[in-house]
């Protein structure tokens, strides 16, 4: 990506809905915005505005008796640090560029995002890092996303409309899919792998879905890796321009590479790392990669090194990451 294109703008609440349990459907409006593609992330103040840019007064110590607490991130419960969050999907609209995003309330920055209502105006850092590179034209693509790796995949079906592609999404329970789902189209056996127009956001598209939860509340009673392992063999012979996408826990995603290298399949990983600036500087998210050649720099005579999830990914081959 060119790094030009980064932004940093203040973007409006279109919508604020929650869509399952602890999950939110975040859109913010902004009057225009850099080229996005499906894979990139956007970094989101979790605070007001107003207070992005507040300094605090530099510590007063008396060595003799204890430092006064000042900011409100010392005093009370405020995020310091902007989030990371997958795109799950871009709209073009005539008053500007709509973000859309799907986050889970887990602390005190999703849990203030939850809240925000519409029209109120909220800090924006991006797009950022690289992307997912596309299949053949005629290839098939296989989307895999668990819990809140499954908004990338969201955007990604945008991306895919009118070509071959299937989506697998997992998680815990039914009411921790953040998704529309289509009552007509679930599977009537708990063991079944059939891809069906069982989600609205991957139908619109024409993509058929596998939905798996591990108590079988819904769909298929089990992993997503699971499923996704049950479909490939099944279907190995449509599989020879395949590729996968994969997003959500690291657990999933290393037991995806490991499904894809075991039958010959490209797989692409969008990684998960805490990130405190998401432009390569504070360099907290590093994350290990074989080299091509361990001769080269960095870390010469290894044949791994560590890169940054930011700005070298997060976007990896899942044959080079080494988990």
């Amino acid at each position: 990506m060119n790094q030009k294109q980064r932004q940093q703008v203040q973007a409006t609440v279109l919508e604020n809905r929650q869509l399952c349990r602890e999950h939110y459907r975040l859109v913010l409006g902004v009057a225009d915005f850099a080229q996005t593609e499906p894979g990139q992330f956007i970094q989101v103040s979790c605070r007001p505005v107003e207070r992005e840019d507040e300094i605090s007064d530099d510590l007063q110590w008396d060595q003799q008796g204890r430092p006064e607490v000042c900011g409100e991130e010392l005093a009370g419960r405020m995020a310091l640090l902007r989030r990371p969050f997958s795109l799950a999907g871009r709209k073009q609209t005539a008053d500007g560029v709509e973000l859309h995003l799907i986050h889970r309330v887990v602390g005190v920055g999703t849990q203030w995002l939850s809240d925000l209502a519409v029209g109120e105006r909220v800090g924006v850092l991006g797009p950022l890092g690289n992307r997912f590179e596309l299949p053949r034209p005629d290839g098939m693509a296989i989307l895999v996303g668990g819990g809140v790796g499954i908004p990338p995949m969201l955007y990604l079906a945008q991306r895919l409309a009118g070509r071959k592609a299937v989506a697998f999404c997992g998680a815990l329970t039914r009411d921790l899919l953040p998704m529309t789902l289509l009552e007509g189209g679930t599977a009537g056996r708990v063991d079944a792998v059939e891809p069906l127009l069982n989600v609205e956001e991957f139908s619109r598209h024409g993509i058929p879905a596998v939905i798996s939860t591990d108590d079988g509340s819904f769909g298929f009673r089990g992993f997503v890796t699971q499923a996704l392992e049950r479909y490939l063999d099944a279907n190995a012979q449509a599989m020879a321009e395949a590729a996968i996408y994969t997003c959500g826990p690291e657990g999933m995603m290393k037991r995806v590479a490991e499904v894809a290298a075991s039958r010959g399949i490209e797989c692409q990983v969008a990684v998960e790392r805490a990130m405190a600036c998401g432009m390569g500087t504070c360099q907290s998210c590093v994350i290990r990669v074989r080299k091509p050649d361990p001769a080269v720099p960095p870390m010469a005579g290894k044949d791994w090194c560590y890169r940054l999830a930011c700005t070298d990914g997060p976007v990896f081959k899942g044959s080079d990451l080494l988990w």
